[in-house]
This record gives structure tokens, C-alpha cells and sequence, in this order.
């Protein structure tokens, strides 16, 4: 069965970019959904204390679980809002402490890091037109290199202070979510 990690970087439950992800989860089938919310999370931030690359793992065990998901998962689902042209704060210092990644990569010598390969999807949902798509997406690319994951779709929907998502853009989600798990 094909294990889904979403992490979700919206504070709000009915958020546009949650509504979208739902809607690219739908697709899936038969599959064991794991989700997080980074701000329920609460993960504390990367110190750049250099633990990671004397040891394997993290000095905090606050995202153990989290990043046992992430390395069990075939696919890996991120939704976030847009806030200032980037990731909200809380979805931030999650992605940060993947530091531990880049470090056993580079520091101890394991490639790939992350033994099993993932399959990606963004859902990025903005107030405003056209705002952080592309630097949401640069910043996630690079990552996934190191991280042994493959970004397949992203699904953006702006204007989200004026509008609301129509039945189009979820369709739209539905099928990203077609390409992803095919």
C-alpha cells in the first residue's frame, strides 16, 4: 500500500491551500495518509549547532516521528499558504531541521541521504496575484534534490483575498493528484 506524508503549513482547518490539498489526496486510492500540521508541530528551529554532522539525526527529538514518516513515505504532499513571498514561519522551521539530510549527505558521506525515493506535490495557495509561487517552488526544488524526491505537480491558486476557489481549481488539484500517484 503506498504511503502519503502531507504537511500542511496552513494555521487555519479550512484553509484554501487544505481545501486544495484534500482535493489532491482524493486521488490517491487505496493508500495509508499520514498528516501533520506544522504548526501543531511546533518544531523548534535549526540552531546550525553542527550536531547533525557529528551524529546522525538531530541534539532535538521533537520531529522523530515526523521525519520516520517522511523516510517511510513513496509520496510527499506540502500545502502553505503564501506569507511574504515565502512559507509561514511554523512550516519553515520544519523544512530547516532537514538539515540533518544535507549532513549525512555531505558531512558523513550517504547518498542518498534518504534511502527511499519520493514522489512530490506543492499546493500553494496566495492572497494576492502571483505572489511566492516561484520562490516556494525554487526553495522546495533545491531541497528535494538532496532529499531523494522528485517534484511531480504544484497546484497554485492567487487571489484568495478577493476569491474563492471554484470547482475548476479543485479538478485541477484531482488531477495533479492523478499525476502524482500514476
Amino acid at each position: 500500500m503506498k504511503k502519503i506524508l502531507v504537511l500542511n503549513g496552513s494555521p487555519r482547518k479550512d484553509s484554501v491551500s487544505s481545501a486544495l490539498c484534500e482535493s489532491l489526496v482524493s486521488s490517491a486510492g487505496e493508500a495509508e495518509i499520514k498528516k501533520y500540521n506544522a504548526y501543531k508541530l511546533a518544531a523548534k528551529p535549526c540552531m546550525g549547532c553542527g550536531y547533525c554532522d557529528k551524529n546522525v539525526g538531530c541534539c532535538f527529538d521533537d520531529l522523530d516521528e515526523f521525519m520516520r514518516d517522511f523516510e517511510q513515505a513513496d509520496y510527499f504532499v506540502i500545502s502553505t499558504p503564501v506569507y511574504n513571498s515565502g512559507v509561514p514561519a511554523p512550516l519553515k522551521a520544519v523544512v530547516d531541521r532537514f538539515q540533518r539530510y544535507y549532513a549525512l549527505r555531505f558531512a558523513h558521506g550517504v547518498k542518498p541521504p534518504v534511502a527511499k525515493h519520493k514522489k512530490a506535490a506543492l499546493v500553494i495557495a496566495a492572497g494576492s496575484k502571483g505572489e511566492g509561487k516561484d520562490e516556494i517552488k525554487a526553495m522546495f526544488e533545491r531541497q528535494f534534490t538532496v532529499l531523494n524526491t522528485e517534484l511531480v505537480t504544484t497546484v497554485f491558486f492567487d487571489g484568495t483575498d478577493t476569491r474563492t476557489p471554484d470547482e475548476s481549481i479543485h479538478e485541477e488539484a484531482k488531477n495533479a493528484g492523478k499525476a502524482l500517484f500514476s
